[in-house]
């Protein structure tokens, strides 16, 4: 029984850490400052590889955790899940803006029977 409240709280611990990363990607996200971002996702990478044999282990010896520390892992999977998506939301968009500022070749704009469709179908004509 000991071994296993010992490695609930390693696990714990780990969980700790991973929630400040989190908050501090938060933070980042919200500033955009690209550098600090970068650094704070490397720094979220670091503690997820640092946590994850303690995180098997448990899983292994079947640890039975404790509810409040269940409920934080699924709230620390719920944020990492949100960060991700924005930040997907961000690249799409910049996608976008990207794509108005530099339209396609085959822009609907554009000189029309010039793309490079067009150009390849009459390569064989």
């Amino acid at each position: 029984m000991t071994a296993s409240l010992t490695l609930q709280d390693h696990v714990a611990a780990h969980l700790g850490d991973i929630e400040l990363r989190l908050g501090e990607l938060d933070a980042a996200l919200a500033s955009g400052d690209v550098d600090r971002i970068e650094l704070q996702a490397q720094a979220l990478q670091f503690g997820l590889n640092q946590a994850a044999p303690a995180f098997r282990q448990a899983h292994a010896e079947a640890v039975t955790l404790s509810a409040a520390l269940l409920h934080r892992l699924a709230l620390a999977r719920t944020r990492c899940v949100q960060q991700q998506q924005s930040v997907q939301r961000v690249s799409a968009s910049l996608g976008r803006t990207l794509g108005t500022l530099f339209p396609a070749e085959n822009a609907t704009y554009g000189r029309p029977g010039q793309g490079a469709a067009t150009r390849a179908m009459n390569a064989y004509r």
